[in-house]
């Protein structure tokens, strides 16, 4: 029974140990996040959340050996505390502890001042992340072997844009490039694919050769896609299908099209995402950041390309193509902005399509890419049709509706038909462009300058697009468009297009000018089609048409029905304001009649500027104060010894003199740490 007794009081004493210990770090953890936050909220400045833990960690644990020491002085050799000693001990215990938060403050402004919050990496964040950079750092190094493996490490360092003798050499890295690009992944064939449509940036032999990456890229088997078409229907897909073809019409880097029938004999076609797809674009999208990086930096090509720029606005659009919903709702709007003209895109079955399957009609037709045969089949005639037809939609389409395909490669370009029934089909909806009516109506006016070769009128038209840039040298940027109207007046053939939508995007960078995403894309658009357009029609010259179509859309702007529009439009816009304009007048002319009137001008209008000049009064008042307390305390310690004592070696004034003195170091502390944050004035800080 006593051995009973004597175990359980065994287990009782480190169970109560135990929870004491625990009561006791949580106590301690709750008055560190304390001090931490005191501290954040003295120096006023947004302070990392780690190193203000530990260093409240490190004041709190040294608070023992404080009050150890400030009770020795108060007791003296005989250890007791008397009823005199307690004021004593308790005002020097208050002194200690502030003074130990205020060194701690102190070492936490040092610790900003040299490293910044934010300049090391958050260590919770960077634990927690670790398996994943593991795993990140191994695939790159996986995608740089790859790179190397096909002869792309010095090789790239050394091919030059300028010199017309690197021929060979560009051939033979541009094959190199594009194999290394397919053994590297979806995302990399995606980027090669987006690389293949700038033929204004890169040479002619990586446009032929990326190019391939269109169509020639390997199938997935039947065995993994079944799987995927089955998670997406929810079910069996011959379920849902009568037929579904297990050879793919086509293989893209993304996706893969399987010819199917439904229950009723209607025939479709099913886009399957590949297994793995967005798991693999998400975890190579900083891949492609980085070799782009490298690329830019190591390379001659890749600075004149500004590769970085080009990876990083791939990697934002490449997500937005990976939801097939999206892409169903972008074919939709398609089809309703191309409804009766001779162009056809397919309808979509939306209670067979998900995010990562879409259904839609199938388009019996060959893709441009692969339709030599047939093209050369059709008499001129047709063929300059077609191409005239794919042209003046596009051109419609960024003009005049707002919505546009933005990935006319041949592969997305189908041809129908036969002979005089010949028509066109678009596929592929992922990239779609959309502009806003002021943008579309300035769009017109830049082609519309183009076609009269109005230097003046094509520089407002930009700027109108554009927006003004600060520090806009207007006399220049007029010389400059000159200079390329008078280029591209007299309709260059076999690139032209690319050549002047890749000069104008030149000239508008070199401006200053912040190009919308949107207006981008659709000069991209516009150079892309060119090789599309010279397989249909090579004797089409672009920039002809579309200096020819501007000007159409511009004379549409002004017939009665659209000026008649325009006016109701700007009228209802105005109404507001003239329905308040009599009153108003009155008001004004009343005011002026009995010399009442006066005018209000608001220096500080702008909330920017009030907080920034409140700031500098904050600063001016604390520096005062901390100048005040600090003289103060300074005077109070010389001064104070032959005052009231408190202890053998301490007056009340030099009591007094520490805690006044310890105000004004703090609130020096407070306006160093302000001064390291100076607000932007022309930003918000919220």
């Amino acid at each position: 029974m006593e051995t009973f007794l004597g175990d359980l009081g065994t287990v009782g004493y480190w169970v109560g140990s135990t929870i004491g210990a625990l009561l006791g770090l949580v106590v301690l953890v709750l008055i560190a996040w304390l001090i931490a936050t005191t501290v954040r909220r003295v120096l006023g400045v947004p302070v990392g959340w780690f190193r203000s833990l530990l260093v409240a960690l490190v004041m709190v644990l040294s608070t023992q050996i404080v009050l150890d020491t400030v009770l020795h002085q108060v007791t003296g050799s005989s250890g007791a505390v008397t009823d005199a000693s307690i004021p004593a001990a308790l005002v020097l215990v208050v002194i200690a502890l502030l003074w130990i938060f205020g060194l701690g403050t102190a070492v936490l402004m040092v610790l900003e001042m040299v490293l910044p919050t934010g300049v090391l990496p958050n260590p919770v964040l960077w634990l927690a992340g670790l398996r994943k950079t593991w795993a990140r750092n191994r695939r790159y190094r996986q995608v740089v072997a790859t790179f190397v493996r096909h002869g792309l490490g010095a090789n790239l360092r050394g091919v030059s844009r300028r010199r017309d003798d690197d021929a060979g050499a560009w051939s033979a890295t541009a094959k190199a490039l594009r194999r290394a690009l397919e053994d590297s992944g979806i995302t990399f064939v995606k980027l090669g694919q987006n690389l293949s449509a700038r033929s204004d940036l890169l040479p002619q032999p990586f446009v032929r050769e990326l190019s391939r990456l269109q169509s020639d890229v390997a199938a997935e088997p039947w065995e993994s896609i079944r799987p995927a078409l089955a998670a997406s229907l929810g079910r069996d897909p011959l379920e849902v299908f009568a037929s579904v073809d297990e050879t793919p019409l086509a293989a893209a880097s993304v996706a893969q099209v399987h010819r199917a029938r439904l229950k009723d004999g209607t025939e479709v076609a099913l886009k399957v995402q590949r297994p793995g797809a967005v798991d693999e674009v998400m975890r190579d999208s900083d891949i492609v950041v980085r070799i782009c990086r490298w690329l830019q930096n190591n390379t001659t090509w890749g600075r004149s390309l500004q590769i970085l720029d080009l990876g990083r606005g791939f990697t934002r659009s490449l997500a937005e193509e990976l939801d097939y919903a999206v892409e169903a709702a972008n074919m939709r709007d398609m089809g309703a902005a191309v409804s009766g003209q001779n162009l056809t895109v397919p309808s979509v079955y939306p209670e067979y399509s998900s995010t990562r399957l879409l259904v839609m009609d199938y388009l019996p037709g060959t893709s441009v890419g692969k339709a030599k045969q047939e093209l050369e089949a059709l008499s001129p005639s047709i063929r300059r049709r077609l191409a005239h037809e794919l042209t003046n939609s596009v051109m419609r389409q960024i003009m005049d509706d707002g919505i546009f395909h933005a990935d006319l490669h041949p592969g997305n370009v189908m041809l129908l038909g036969e002979n005089q029934y010949t028509r066109l089909g678009l596929l592929d909806f992922g990239a779609v462009g959309r502009l806003d009516p002021r943008s579309q109506q300035h769009l017109v006016m830049v082609f519309a300058a183009i076609d009269r070769n109005d230097t003046r009128l094509l520089s407002d038209s930009l700027i109108e697009l554009l927006g003004r840039p600060e520090n806009l040298d207007d006399r220049r940027l007029e010389r400059e468009v000159g200079e390329l109207l008078v280029r591209y007046r007299g309709g260059l053939r076999a690139g032209s297009a690319s050549r002047l939508f890749g000069a104008l995007m030149g000239l508008i960078l070199n401006h200053g000018f912040e190009v919308p995403k949107a207006v981008a894309a659709a000069l991209r658009s516009l150079g892309g089609m060119e090789g599309t357009l010279g397989l249909i029609d090579p004797d089409l010259e672009l920039v002809s048409a579309a200096r020819e179509m501007g000007s159409e859309l511009l004379k549409d702007r002004f017939r009665p029905g659209s000026l008649k529009e325009s006016a109701t439009t700007a009228l209802l816009e105005a109404m507001p304001i003239i329905s308040q304009f009599p009153r108003r007048a009155n008001r004004i002319a009343d005011d002026l009649q009995g010399g009442r009137l006066s005018f209000n001008v608001r220096v500080l209008a702008h909330e920017n500027d009030r907080r920034y000049v409140t700031w500098l009064f904050q600063q001016v008042v604390v520096s005062i104060l901390a100048g005040f307390c600090i003289l103060g305390g300074i005077i109070l310690l010389v001064l104070g010894h032959d005052g009231p004592q408190m202890t053998s070696y301490m007056s009340w004034y030099t009591a007094m003199g520490y805690i006044v003195l310890f105000a004004g170091f703090v609130l020096s502390l407070r306006t160093v740490a302000l001064v390291m944050q100076v607000p932007d004035p022309s930003r918000s800080r919220d």
